[in-house]
């Protein structure tokens, strides 16, 4: 194995903090339960808001980079509520830990929240508490290892901890032990976990950034599922932007000077420029997909698909020059671009999800 390739592969990766989690303790233990072997964003993610809007609770996903609120659904709500495994399968589905001698996941996330209540961890502020305390949570992870599903290595478990605030814990799965075997390294969960560990303190040091593990293991398991839809065997630029995407829809350019939206246009080149840079794309003649999700507080974000597309593929076309404009005040994001024009576009994406910090994700990929 070398592990060098890997730690510049998942440079490449760009790993980011993470902007977003759950608000409750219950919400962990059902994505952790449930997650095992089973699609995440298709199955997991609609079946813990369920729960959440069936419990009163239309924003479950708080902001990471703030204090923890209170718990929108402390674990001894949930067990009354759901009092029997019928009650929750209700509401949640059928599945099993596994074909083979598996309980229903239901039952073992009602088997966690028990333990979790009996040891005095009802709530996502207990569990920081607890981890404090290393005798204390060595006994609740002997307790939680006697639910079916655990998963090799404990992985369920290890998760759990995760998305419950710890990003030293991490669950390498399927698609990150796949990842990681394609970059010439084939290891088990455990050993995964060490590697990952040590290239998030490699790219401490040489981004000049905190790098945790749970960084690393996401963006590893974002470039792996995006690999499974068969878009990582082509060409392909992906990056964040903060803010809101600039909207076309005037006959004022989104590149004269005096534009109102010229900052949108500004951090939009900036942050495409950084990753063209790190994965060493060149403007492309070549019809490409784009793919665009666009994270907003409010249902409806300020802006229609149609204005916000238009505007991002305005932005990163190379025909800034035909507007006959001054483009002094972008300096050397004037001539930059990902596709010669935007007719080249043949294939668009376009979603909008919930979250408290309005961003946006931009996905180029070559046909």
């Amino acid at each position: 194995m070398s592990f060098g390739v890997v730690v510049a592969a998942v440079a490449a990766l760009d790993p980011q903090p993470r902007r977003e989690r759950w608000g409750s303790l219950s919400y962990c233990v059902l994505d952790a339960v449930w997650s095992v072997s089973t699609r995440y964003n298709e199955v997991v993610v609609p079946l813990v808001r369920r729960v959440a809007e069936a419990n009163g609770d239309g924003h479950p996903l708080v902001d990471a980079t703030t204090p923890l609120p209170g718990d929108r659904l402390p674990l001894p709500v949930l067990l009354a509520r759901y009092p029997t495994v019928e009650a929750l399968q209700v509401i949640t589905n059928g599945q099993l830990t596994s074909t083979r001698g598996g309980i229903r996941k239901a039952e073992a996330v009602l088997r966690y929240a028990r333990i979790l209540v009996e040891h005095s961890v009802p709530d996502l502020a207990a569990v920081a508490n607890m981890m404090a305390d290393r005798v204390r949570w060595d006994t609740v992870e002997r307790a939680l290892a006697d639910v079916p599903g655990d998963g090799q290595d404990g992985v369920r478990r290890g998760y759990l901890w995760m998305l419950s605030g710890c990003d030293d814990l991490i669950k390498p799965d399927r698609m990150v032990l796949r990842w990681l075997a394609r970059h010439g390294c084939s290891v088990a969960a455990m050993e995964a976990r060490d590697i990952l560990a040590r290239v998030a303190q490699e790219l401490t040091v040489r981004l000049h950034r905190q790098v945790t593990p749970r960084m690393v293991d996401y963006a590893i398991w974002k470039a792996e599922r995006a690999g499974a839809s068969g878009a990582s065997s082509r060409p392909t630029i992906v990056f964040d932007v903060t803010g809101v995407p600039p909207i076309k829809n005037e006959a004022l350019s989104l590149f004269a000077a005096n534009h109102g939206q010229r900052e949108r246009v500004e951090r939009l080149l900036t942050a495409a420029v950084a990753a063209a840079r790190r994965v060493g794309w060149t403007s492309v003649s070549e019809d490409v997909e784009l793919d665009v999700t666009v994270r907003s507080s409010t249902p409806r974000p300020p802006g229609d698909a149609t204005n916000f597309l238009g505007g991002i593929a305005d932005v990163l076309q190379g025909r800034k020059g035909a507007h006959r404009i001054d483009l002094s005040h972008l300096g050397g994001l004037a001539g930059f671009a990902l596709f010669d024009d935007d007719s080249q576009i043949r294939e668009v994406a376009y979603r909008v999800v919930m979250d408290s910090v309005p961003s946006y994700t931009v996905q180029v990929t070559l046909q």
